[in-house]
């Protein structure tokens, strides 16, 4: 075989997810009515006011757009409670969708499913590439499994299709990041000062688009200045110039202050309490929300996304390796940075939600670590084992209702499935049948999993039954989930027979 063909081979199939991730993006819309999320429609909200009305007062905009209640009041109006940064991205985009689309009446206009994809998805299918990239560089066979793993088998694929900003923010951050590596390998100095100012703009955006990860645009800062690079510092700090001037402008003309944020004025008393204690509702880091993060029946990250243990050997071994050090030290102190601060937001779950949201800024970082744990063939079957079951796990996720509570444990089974058996599914983008829309989500877990599998000849039958065992114990624990608390029964109940009223399913069936 001609050596270049592995290489080849290796490349197409880390392709081939990046494409099945685009696929299954452009295929469904991310949306569920008659639910208008309130997360997504408080943004909206901002956009099709700053457009629509010249003004960032969402006062009337959510007659259109949704009603929400993440508001924040100030001098008798409503704005946005959430932090500026991906509406701002949007606005322009959504300024071009408008030449082609007409003014938005619902939440569920295709305008807003264009402008998720022109934003959101393409950054992350962005990410994943340079990801794959820099794996490869290294390690060739590890890339496309830790990518299809990251793409697949984490809330990436739910929220890389919807307007929450934690996708978002995760791909900047690391398109940061990468930015700041390639500076450093650049031999035209002009190209360096280029590359350094768009890391820092990437990071401020990032941070001003949620309002946590300007730790980790911290943090970025000191890498672009490692090893006494103090212009390079310079740069980066110039490129977070302009993501930092539109926040203090948007503040001042939203809340009369440069200095004030939308979470300091919550119009909901809940929201306006938890805010109101500690730094922004964040307070002492408990380990205890630690435990839940990572291990909650229905959040947690380790046991959805069980490939991302293999970070744990994963820095020890590039520790070990004296490789790339300052790239080694902004992913350790980055990931346990931004993790002990979770660990002090009691609000930690997310309220009605998938996964553990708040800590998708980290994933990244985490795949990167996992890469480096994967030199022996005994620890790539077992990836692959862990990245096949977290693959079906977010796959089947991804494919219904998305959204809830803490007393639904186990949600692939006590949600998903019910959801899919009651015949609600998530919708497909208009004029595709859902037959269809299944077939290409299949298709797509399928191209992932496929990725997990060696191509080497000697390991691929070892590889193929390691995907193999990861799947069956995944359907192992649908079949043997136990059934969720009555709590969680009505929850799920009440949002079916809402489904039903709503004309997004026809026929109800209510045994349990």
């Amino acid at each position: 075989m001609h050596p270049d063909v592995p290489e080849r081979l290796a490349r197409r199939a880390g392709l081939a997810v990046v494409g099945a991730f685009l696929l299954a993006s452009l295929c469904f819309t991310g949306q569920f009515p008659p639910f208008a999320n309130p997360n997504e429609a408080s943004r909206f909200a901002t956009v099709f006011a700053a457009v629509e009305s010249g003004t960032f007062r969402i006062d009337d905009a959510v007659r259109w757009v949704g009603q929400t209640e993440d508001k924040s009041a100030s001098g008798g109006h409503f704005y946005s409670n959430k932090a500026p940064g991906l509406a701002f991205a949007a606005i322009p985009v959504y300024r071009v969708l408008r030449v082609f689309l007409p003014r938005p009446e619902t939440p569920f206009a295709p305008i807003w499913v264009w402008l998720r994809i022109l934003v959101v998805t393409s950054v992350c299918c962005v990410a994943f590439e340079k990801l794959r990239r820099r794996i490869a560089a290294r390690h060739l066979s590890a890339a496309s499994p830790v990518v299809a793993a990251l793409a697949f088998g984490t809330p990436l694929l739910f929220y890389g299709r919807s307007f929450f900003s934690h996708a978002w923010t995760a791909s900047l951050l690391f398109l940061s990041f990468e930015a700041i590596r390639d500076a450093e390998t650049a031999s035209a100095r002009r190209r360096v000062g280029v590359l350094l100012w768009a890391a820092g703009l990437l990071a401020g955006w990032a941070a001003i688009s949620e309002y946590p990860v300007a730790l980790l645009a911290g943090l970025l800062l000191v890498r672009a200045a490692a090893r006494g690079a103090l212009r390079n510092g310079a740069l980066f700090a110039a490129g977070l110039l302009l993501p930092v001037a539109l926040l203090l402008a948007y503040n001042a003309i939203c809340f009369g202050s440069p200095f004030v944020l939308s979470s300091a004025r919550e119009a909901l008393p809940e929201f306006s309490d938890l805010a109101g204690k500690g730094l922004f509702g964040f307070r002492v880091p408990d380990p205890r929300v630690g435990a839940k993060l990572l291990f909650h029946p229905a959040r947690g990250l380790f046991l959805f996304s069980p490939f991302l243990l293999w970070a744990i050997p994963g820095f020890v071994r590039w520790r070990r390796s004296g490789e790339h050090r300052a790239d080694w030290l902004f992913c350790l102190t980055g990931s346990a940075v931004f993790f002990a601060a979770m660990c002090a937001y009691p609000n930690w779950h997310g309220g009605w939600s998938l996964g553990c949201r708040y800590l998708m800024p980290i994933l990244f970082p985490l795949a990167l670590a996992a890469s480096r744990a994967l030199d022996s063939p005994r620890s790539r079957w077992l990836f692959g084992a862990a990245a096949a079951f977290s693959i079906g796990v977010h796959s089947l996720e991804a494919l219904a209702w998305p959204y809830y509570p803490l007393t639904l444990p186990w949600p692939p089974r006590t949600g998903s499935l019910w959801f899919l058996s009651k015949g609600w599914m998530a919708p497909a983008q208009p004029g595709i049948p859902p037959a269809i829309a299944v077939g290409v989500a299949v298709l797509a877990g399928a191209v992932a999993l496929a990725a997990c599998a060696s191509r080497e000849e000697r390991s691929r039958r070892r590889s193929a039954v390691a995907v193999a065992a990861g799947l069956a114990l995944f359907a192992a624990t649908l079949a043997l989930a136990p059934a969720p608390p009555e709590e969680g029964r009505r929850f799920r109940e009440g949002i079916l027979v809402r489904a039903v009223r709503g004309g997004a399913v026809r026929d109800l069936r209510l045994d349990h």
